[in-house]
């Protein structure tokens, strides 16, 4: 069963997806990244941790591109990643999301882990003929 990260806030949830977002750009083995916001390209290592998680209007400015496995090429069109995951607010008041691997989990504090659980989520009414 996968393991799943609980958060008391939804503010510490995020916190922790920033961090994570960051570790994924840091494991790049590109070294540029394209501004979507300017269309420039710019070299991560000139990027703060900060500017690299940058938003504007709910959209990252560096996404992660997907790279051609054959060529080794950076695919712009092939579509993009902007997050890890989307933190969910279980039925008592706490959010979860999954746990990545240990790599990116350096800097994340303020959680606990515990395996899937399907009673974290409101379980959908029972279908009854009519």
């Amino acid at each position: 069963m996968n393991d799943y990260l609980i958060f008391d806030t939804q503010a510490a949830a995020d916190t922790a997806l920033e961090t994570i977002y960051a570790n994924m750009i840091g494991e790049i083995d590109s070294p540029d990244l394209l501004d979507v916001a300017t269309g420039q390209v710019v070299d991560k290592d000139s990027l703060t941790p900060e500017q690299a998680v940058q938003t504007d209007s709910s959209s990252r400015h560096f996404p992660i591109f997907g790279v051609n496995a054959a060529t080794g090429v950076k695919s712009e069109t092939a579509g993009y990643t902007t997050a890890w995951a989307v933190a969910q607010e279980t039925v008592d008041s706490k959010w979860v999301f999954q746990k990545p691997a240990d790599a990116l989990m350096v800097g994340v504090t303020g959680y606990t882990v515990e395996p899937y659980d399907p009673d974290w989520f409101p379980q959908p009414a029972e279908l009854t003929p009519e």
